[in-house]
């Protein structure tokens, strides 16, 4: 019998019945190279067939399993199922261990199963049955379900005790307990000043986050302050790469400057459909605002041939060219460019397979070895023109030369003939009309156009807020409004400006061969609700600030797709899977590789195991989608690609706010009071099940 089956591509996979008949493992020659758009699914609650690629004997465990559990006493046993295959020497236990791990997530969502004659229909939660408290519960049961799991980690156990082990700092006995404040304490201060001035109970201020900067009142690293108040919340905490800025909320007016909340801003996510229309940044928005103003042609074809311009500059393309030679049309020079793409991409998958293959032979862990695609000197210097050499960004300088080449071309023909624009498209449809282009080439050209305009605003000019709200103690006195309130600083922009105006972009560096600064002014932040029925925390959070008012605006809704629902266990093995199967790791987490590295591996994996990816990745938890002009046409700038100059209040003024409209409410309400008095750092280490059971060794002070 052979040592695998090896067949030509991920197609001949997905539609091979041999899986389910060979105990050998299949490996397939290809996969995609270049990541493509993928269009949202439709809402669906109807069943959809499972067909798992495996062999008899698991799939028949399988069965069994899906036949003999249900409620849920399902998930359970499909986990225990799960763990108990992982440590088997099965030939088939990572694809086996992958479905069972995926079962059992959609199980925790209000997923049901039913087997049929040997084959497994897979029934999602309906949209329009399901109550909205229901779905918000069983979502919210499966986040502690992950958030339990990483507290129970040895190392994620040890560093919560570290941060409540006393040590002595300037002579005094400190641990994190000290930046806990005392829920009974805070009461009685509160109830003594609730007719006078609260400002001598609660004083807010913003304090930026860096690793290795410790806090002047007891000595821990701020990055250890952040993460430790990160894990009292129900979501599993993900560092987040890329750009990113951390804050603390803290109190002055308290001994030890208690923490009253937390925030995080990081790189906004590239495709989101309801933020892209809210700003106007699509190709749809664009031909129907031409279409109510055709004078705006004229403005948006300048601003798009001016930033395609730009942007052509600031892509190195003399080795490209020189390649190429000398085509005697346009045509042929995109032609050569986009085969140039295509060499170098295959260039890359040969390296990946070769570095995988060395790193299984090594008995490495194979699933985690990757090349950087950033190439430094001997001196430790980053060489930008030798990264932008690598195959990763030969590929990607050759297609997006192609693309602008094009773009640059069609746009030309047009300049600012609105009529001539609008007979190569037709919009038809009411609410959300739908774009047709009579001339695809074209239309192209205009989608590349946008398309630039919006690169060069998201990697810089637009931040998503992950981490916003208050510690365990504060959140009884709406300590979640002062940070939803806490991102119109003017704190916020400027320590983004000063972190990274100075700061080479990664991306932009390697595709230009030399170093590159991306703006750093913020023009709109944007956030999601945890569930799909509303944020009290954004709602009704607003200020005026001199003649306009700044708020959280409710834009939209995602589309409920996504990868909330699956555990860390299960996405960690869905990796393993997708690289396994594919002889690589073609997703590496790389700055350049592409949009949503996490969704593409997943994909991957899911498609291997014989799951629909469109289908379970569907988890329908639609979540809100908050926007934040942080001022005046900001919006607008972004369209036209407009360098932004915002103007913010300063924090100072955001907690006066915060006390009149919000706090001097809740200080009046003597439940608020009393529950307040039981959130205790005592109660803290109890929700995160840290142990009071030290030895006198554990409890000796350390030195700082």
């Amino acid at each position: 019998m052979p040592s695998a089956i090896v067949l030509n591509g991920l197609h001949d996979v997905l539609c091979s019945k041999i899986v389910r008949f060979c105990s050998v493992p299949i490996k397939y020659n290809s996969m995609p190279s270049k990541s493509i758009e993928i269009p949202m699914p439709q809402r669906t609650s109807q069943p959809r067939l499972f067909d798992p690629h495996l062999p008899m004997g698991p799939l028949q465990r399988l069965l069994t399993l899906l036949n003999t559990s249900k409620g849920k006493e399902l998930s359970i046993t499909l986990k225990k199922n799960a763990d108990t295959v992982s440590k088997s020497k099965f030939s088939w236990k990572l694809e086996e261990e992958a479905i069972l791990l995926v079962l059992a997530n959609l199980a925790d969502v209000g997923w049901k199963f039913r087997v049929v004659r040997h084959s497994i229909y897979l029934i999602p939660p309906s949209v329009s049955k399901v109550d909205p408290q229901k779905a918000k519960e069983l979502l919210r049961q499966s986040l502690l379900q992950g958030r339990n799991q990483q507290l129970a980690n040895p190392n994620v156990k040890a560093f919560l005790t570290k941060m409540h082990t006393v040590r002595t700092f300037k002579g005094k006995a400190v641990s994190i307990e000290n930046l806990l404040d005392n829920g009974a304490d805070l009461a009685e201060e509160i109830f003594r000043h609730r007719e006078k001035d609260l400002s001598v109970v609660a004083d807010p201020y913003l304090q930026p986050v860096e690793i290795g900067e410790q806090c002047k009142y007891t000595g821990l690293d701020l990055m250890d302050i952040w993460r430790y108040f990160r894990h009292t919340w129900s979501l599993e905490y993900r560092p987040t790469p890329g750009r990113s800025l951390c804050f603390l909320i803290r109190n002055a007016a308290r001994p030890f400057h208690p923490v009253m909340g937390i925030i995080g801003l990081a790189n906004a996510v590239y495709q989101l459909s309801v933020r892209d229309e809210w700003i106007g940044w699509t190709t749809r928005a664009i031909l129907l605002r031409i279409q109510k103003e055709p004078d705006y042609w004229a403005i948006f074809h300048k601003t798009a041939v001016d930033c395609l311009k730009t942007n052509l500059k600031a892509i190195r393309h003399d080795d490209l060219l020189e390649e190429i030679g000398n085509p005697t049309s346009i045509e042929l020079k995109i032609k050569k460019l986009r085969e140039l793409a295509i060499e170098a991409g295959n260039d890359r998958r040969d390296i990946l397979k070769a570095e995988y293959k060395k790193a299984s032979e090594l008995d490495s862990d194979a699933t985690t070895t990757a090349g950087s695609s950033i190439r430094r000197s001997k001196s430790g210097k980053i060489d930008w023109k030798s990264s932008s050499e690598s195959p990763l960004f030969r590929r990607k300088r050759a297609e997006v030369l192609a693309d602008i080449f094009s773009a640059l071309n069609h746009l030309a023909r047009f300049r600012g003939d609105t009529k001539a624009l609008l007979s190569k498209v037709t919009i038809t449809g009411g609410n959300r009309p739908e774009i047709k282009w009579l001339d695809e080439d074209f239309g192209r050209a205009f989608q590349v156009a946008v398309r630039e305009i919006k690169k060069n605003g998201i990697s810089s000019r637009i931040l998503d807020v992950n981490v916003c709200g208050a510690t365990p103690v504060y959140r009884e006195i709406l300590g979640g409004k002062l940070a939803a309130l806490s991102l119109f600083a003017k704190e916020i922009g400027k320590e983004y400006e000063r972190r990274y105006s100075s700061a080479k972009s990664e991306i932009a560096s390697s595709m230009a061969g030399r170093g590159i600064n991306k703006s750093s002014k913020i023009c709109i932040l944007t956030t999601t609700s945890l569930y799909g029925i509303g944020s009290s925390q954004y709602n009704r959070v607003r200020m005026n600030f001199g003649t306009r008012t700044l708020g959280w605006e409710d834009i939209g809704s995602t589309e409920g797709f996504g990868t909330i629902h699956f555990s860390k266990p299960t996405i960690e093995v869905l990796r393993k899977v997708a690289i396994s199967s594919a002889g690589m790791r073609n997703v590496n987490n790389k700055f350049g590789e592409g949009t949503s590295p996490l969704l593409r591996q997943l994909r991957e994996g899911l498609t291997v195991l014989g799951f629909d990816p469109d289908c379970v990745l569907h988890h329908n938890q639609r979540r809100i989608v908050y926007g934040l002009e942080l001022y005046p046409n900001s919006r607008e700038d972004l369209v036209l690609n407009r360098t932004p100059e915002p103007k913010n209040p300063p924090m100072a003024l955001i907690a006066k706010e915060w006390i009149r409209r919000w706090f001097s409410m809740r200080a009046q309400n003597n439940e608020v009071i009393e529950r307040l008095k039981g959130c205790t750092p005592e109660s803290v280490k109890n929700d995160l099940a840290i142990s009071d059971a030290q030895s006198d060794t554990d409890r000796k002070q350390e030195e700082i």
